[in-house]
């Protein structure tokens, strides 16, 4: 193509008109750059405008279109580089590499952990009956997920408690008895009753999970995070609670929650620190803390090192810098979580900001 029509394909594609055909062609001519070409734009100036871009014109979930929105940001800049060059030096930009090895996105699997021990690996089992506990038989339904079914007989006195953990690299669904809907994250485990009986609702959570709460107000629902009790009525939130993060994260879309003595409402979220302090985020970026149910990564100026320990859950990998100097990069952007692992560190390193190895089930991370 011609400089021109190049040009004029960036700038549609920046302002969201560029058609499905103009898209393809913009995209397949970033395919044919030459990776290493040195090109006359500040490397600084260039990663602020491209972040720039990614954070405000990505409007459709496409898993190239990050990558394209951030070709399309290099080409305006090329073609504008007067204006921002400020040492007239050439630098290598947005410069990335094949990697020798690579690693699948994770899948539905998990592991059901019955009252007595029995353990049934959900992703192979097939759909139908699983077993019974008390009054009520354990299910795999369509779509591969867990349901409860209570049997209209009285709720049995002894409780049967149950454990569904996904391995890093999993994810899965459960409906529990009473109705509620329950997506488990890479890395994470939900202990609870084969039937809900007495004055509340309760389950243990490991991980991450997003929660759709079957509305009772008589028996409310309360999960159990390490030290802290979410305790709702009827909602959807979120709540990340890994061990290796600084916090525990509960992230609400719907209802009302109430955590310690503090009642969150929707668009709001509440951070928990291991030494007990806590803090309300009134106005925070909520896309990023739903996006995993939505089959998405979400990245919002989060830090590198952020960004590194999902990689890991879902990829199954190890992490590791050659320097910590780049830990606390910030990037922003969005990719699809069924996109090879390559494709993801590949849009990383459009920034110019870091660069990746990968060593059979290891990352290393470097400037």
């Amino acid at each position: 193509m011609e400089q021109e029509q190049i040009n004029k394909l960036a700038q549609k594609f920046l302002e969201g008109t560029a058609t499905d055909v103009e898209q393809k062609m913009l995209h397949d001519w970033y395919d044919s750059i030459d990776p290493h070409e040195e090109l006359p734009v500040d490397g600084e100036a260039l990663r602020l405008r491209m972040q720039q871009a990614i954070t405000g014109k990505i409007a459709k979930r496409n898993p190239w279109r990050v990558r394209l929105a951030a070709a399309a940001a290099i080409l305006l800049l090329i073609t504008a580089g007067a204006y921002i060059v400020q040492q007239r030096k050439q630098v290598q930009v947005a410069k990335t590499h094949p990697y020798k090895e690579d690693a699948a996105p994770g899948t539905n699997k998990a592991i059901l952990t019955l009252y007595d021990g029995t353990t049934i690996e959900l992703d192979s089992s097939r759909n139908g009956a699983l077993g019974k506990q008390g009054n009520t038989t354990i299910l795999k339904v369509a779509g591969g997920q867990l349901a409860y079914q209570s049997n209209d007989v009285p709720a049995s006195e002894e409780l049967h408690y149950n454990t569904v953990s996904t391995p890093r690299g999993g994810q899965y669904q459960i409906v529990l008895p009473d109705g509620t809907k329950v997506w488990l994250n890479a890395a994470s485990s939900l202990y609870f009753p084969a039937e809900f009986t007495g004055k509340e609702r309760n389950v243990k959570l490991t991980g991450e999970a997003y929660f759709e709460v079957a509305k009772n107000a008589q028996k409310p629902f309360i999960v159990n995070v390490a030290d802290v009790n979410v305790e709702v009525l009827g909602t959807h939130f979120n709540v990340m609670a890994y061990a290796d993060e600084k916090s525990i994260k509960t992230s609400l879309f719907e209802g009302a929650v109430k955590i310690k003595d503090n009642l969150l409402r929707p668009g709001q979220q509440m951070h928990v620190y291991k030494d007990g302090r806590f803090n309300v985020i009134t106005d925070p970026f909520m896309e990023d803390a739903i996006a995993w149910k939505e089959g998405m990564f979400v990245f919002n100026n989060d830090e590198l090192d952020n960004i590194m320990r999902r990689l890991s859950r879902w990829y199954d990998v190890e992490i590791s810098y050659s320097t910590d100097k780049i830990k606390n990069k910030e990037f922003t952007g969005q990719i699809s979580r069924q996109e090879k692992l390559s494709e993801v560190l590949k849009m990383l390193e459009l920034t110019d900001a870091v660069h990746f190895q990968i060593e059979r089930k290891q990352i290393i991370a470097m400037p």
